[in-house]
């Protein structure tokens, strides 16, 4: 379901701030981008090979959450009050949720194996929860 709903939650925020249909298209490519990676990571057999696809799953999230604020908040700078705040408040749930992300992934049975299955299903729930319903 991520391949649906988080490219609608960055279309949503990429209006908001006025942001280019060029730059809208980019950070929706940067994050299918991810999420393939990222499904990459938890499919592959060989340690090294799942660890690799986490990394570049991560860098690609890494750029684009830069690419959030950087340049949407550069759209959304000249807009009205009213809608730089509504920009930052979404901004900062995608933000502080999706820097949860990898680190849950990594703790969990796909990664290290640090919380068992049942913590890591909890954690992703919430995290779902907390990012998308939070955003809506």
């Amino acid at each position: 379901d991520w391949l649906f709903t988080t490219p609608l939650l960055l279309l949503d925020i990429g209006l908001l701030a006025g942001a280019s249909n060029r730059d809208i298209l980019t950070l929706v490519g940067l994050d299918a981008f991810m999420i393939v990676t990222g499904l990459g990571a938890t499919l592959m057999k060989i340690p090294v090979a799942r660890f690799a696809f986490w990394t570049i799953s991560t860098i690609a999230m890494l750029v684009l959450l830069y690419y959030l604020v950087a340049v949407f908040g550069d759209a959304v700078s000249g807009s009205d009050p009213d809608t730089v705040s509504t920009f930052n408040a979404l901004r900062n749930i995608i933000l502080v949720t999706w820097l949860i992300y990898p680190v849950a992934w990594l703790v969990g049975t796909e990664g290290l194996n640090l919380i068992n299955l049942y913590g890591e299903t909890l954690l992703f729930m919430v995290l779902d929860i907390t990012a998308k319903i939070g955003f809506g």
